[in-house]
């Protein structure tokens, strides 16, 4: 593995809490950093493409605000009747070739909305926010 070096400035109450943990558990400052980047930075899919890779990597900068919107984030109801309808319609004949790309355009808007959506709430879950539904 090929390390690269990285000098970052913390406020001082994050150091201290970084320096704390280093002595409690008997690690350099350095590795207790690396470790708490490499948990706050979840490894992304390989195989996603570039664009979603992107798409669900700058999530995590994101300030709790914004995330909320993404995570309660739906299909325009509009897109989604379309999509039930092309879904049923399939189930009853051949769609055309332009239903068929319309189906896919709007299989994979759904998908990234997903996405987008799980990642957030997770972040937000990391973050101490309790999710409403997973608190009944």
């Amino acid at each position: 593995m090929i390390l690269k070096p990285l000098t970052v400035y913390l406020p001082e109450p994050v150091y201290e809490r970084v320096k704390v943990t280093a002595t409690a558990t008997e690690r350099s400052l350095e590795e207790v950093a690396e470790q708490l980047i490499a948990l706050s930075v979840p490894p992304l899919e390989e195989d996603l493409p570039p664009d979603l890779r992107d798409a669900l990597a700058s999530l995590n900068l994101m300030s709790d605000d914004e995330l909320w919107p993404i995570a309660q984030d739906q299909l325009a109801n509009d897109k989604q009747d379309r999509f039930e309808a092309l879904v049923e319609a399939r189930k009853e004949r051949d769609l055309t070739r332009d239903e068929e790309g319309e189906l896919d355009a709007l299989s994979r808007e759904a998908d990234l909305i997903m996405l987008k959506k799980a990642e957030s709430y997770r972040l937000l879950t990391r973050r101490g926010h309790i999710i409403p539904w997973l608190n009944r």
